[in-house]
């Protein structure tokens, strides 16, 4: 029973949503964000299983280097991320002029791995995004509403939508209209009917 009432959802969205596949990604947009709502999409399963981890360490360091920069300078970067498929790149965001400036340069550094001495130089590829750090870290820690609407079951920071995720799994068209009142383009809707709640064990 519970299964037919989810495919019935399912097509409910579906039919009166017009849902965009996006090519190149694993994410269905159910419901695109407007003026007036946030957008909605489904993701039948987590990318992060596609992807390939070979050789990335020195992106990672150079991430977290690119990460502390934008705390440092809030208002103007966003938090960067590492883009996967083909060769790995670096992605640092900003949002403002001085913001490109202190994202361009490469960023350097030395760690060991197995006993070797591993140096890194990595050049960061520059995006300009509408939501700074400043901005997503306030929302988010700051913003426990969030996780109080019906059915959401958690959020976080998405680097790469430069937005915060909230995670639900309860069919709800209103609930893009509220967060989109509340928070304008800082919110988007990751809709899963399956969805639960990490537990530890």
């Amino acid at each position: 029973m519970r299964l037919k009432m989810i495919f019935a959802l399912l097509l409910a969205y579906a039919v009166t949503a017009a849902p965009v596949f996006l090519p190149g990604e694993l994410r269905v947009v159910v419901q695109p964000a407007t003026p007036d709502g946030a957008e909605v999409f489904y993701e039948p399963f987590s990318p992060v299983l596609l992807r390939s981890y070979e050789n990335i360490e020195p992106y990672n360091r150079a991430q977290l280097l690119a990460a502390q920069r934008a705390e440092a300078y809030p208002d103007d970067l966003a938090p960067p991320y590492i883009a996967h498929g083909g060769s790995y790149r670096l992605i640092a965001p900003y949002v403002t002029e001085r913001g490109r400036a202190l994202a361009t340069p490469v960023i350097s550094g030395v760690y060991w791995d197995q006993g070797q001495r591993v140096r890194f130089d990595i050049v960061p590829e520059v995006r300009r995004v509408a939501n700074s750090q400043a901005e997503l870290s306030r929302l988010f820690e700051g913003g426990p509403d969030l996780l109080d609407e019906p059915g959401v079951y958690g959020a976080s920071i998405d680097e790469e939508a430069n937005r915060i995720v909230i995670e639900t799994n309860i069919f709800d068209p209103d609930l893009r209209h509220r967060l989109a009142e509340r928070h304008g383009g800082l919110v988007m809707v990751k809709w899963d009917p399956f969805g639960q709640p990490m537990q530890l064990l």
